[in-house]
């Protein structure tokens, strides 16, 4: 009875980290650490720091997120964890679409270049794993923290700053985040495993090279 309800407990813990870690929430985590890293980008004006996280969070995070529940009632996916592969489609190409569109607005305007790469490297990142989805079922998870943390060592490497911890603190995070989506058994390994190693190396190439 005991182990029933510590494994009880673990279960809750995991599907709560997963919602909280959801790549959903990528934009939004990735230019709260852009915008208070200890780089140049801290003295921007706040103004501009509003118009860059709202625009970002609206197209990008709550945008997608509203058409969820349109998609479970048109039974296009039949829970928010889109369990199967064929569910995930639509809502990928959906978000594909939207952080593309969102890139392109960013493209348009004079703000710093980290940002405008951010971005684009959550694009090529959408896409690739919208890709994949039409054969395989990737863990979007994992892709997404792969994805923060190549976004850190980016940071730390282009600004030439020391975020040893922040990236200590997303390394702990991520192994977490891992070993709570094989926990729940929404991935096999391997899912997991290149989920991740594909966030952090499509994101790292894109922002490192553009």
């Amino acid at each position: 009875m005991e182990e029933s309800s510590k494994g009880g407990v673990v279960r809750v813990v995991a599907n709560i980290l997963s919602v909280v870690a959801h790549p959903v929430f990528l934009p939004v985590y990735g230019l709260l650490i852009i915008f208070n890293a200890p780089t140049f980008m801290v003295h921007l004006p706040l103004g501009l720091k509003r118009i860059i996280f709202m625009l970002a969070t609206i197209n990008m995070t709550v945008v997608p997120l509203a058409f969820m529940p349109l998609f479970k009632y048109r039974k296009v996916i039949s829970s928010y964890q889109m369990e199967t592969r064929k569910e995930r489609i639509i809502p990928l190409a959906m978000g594909t679409m939207m952080y593309i569109i969102t890139t392109v607005i960013f493209f348009s305007y004079e703000i710093p270049q980290l940002i405008k790469l951010f971005m684009l490297a959550s694009s090529v990142l959408s896409l690739l794993i919208l890709i994949i989805t039409f054969r395989w079922k990737i863990s979007i998870h994992s892709a997404g923290i792969g994805a923060l943390l190549a976004s850190v060592v980016v940071l730390s490497f282009r600004m030439m700053t020391d975020l040893m911890p922040l990236l200590i603190g997303i390394l702990l995070i991520s192994g977490i985040l891992l070993s709570a989506r094989l926990y729940l058994k929404a991935h096999k390994p391997v899912q997991v495993y290149s989920g991740f190693l594909l966030g952090f190396f499509s994101v790292f190439i894109v922002m490192m090279i553009f």
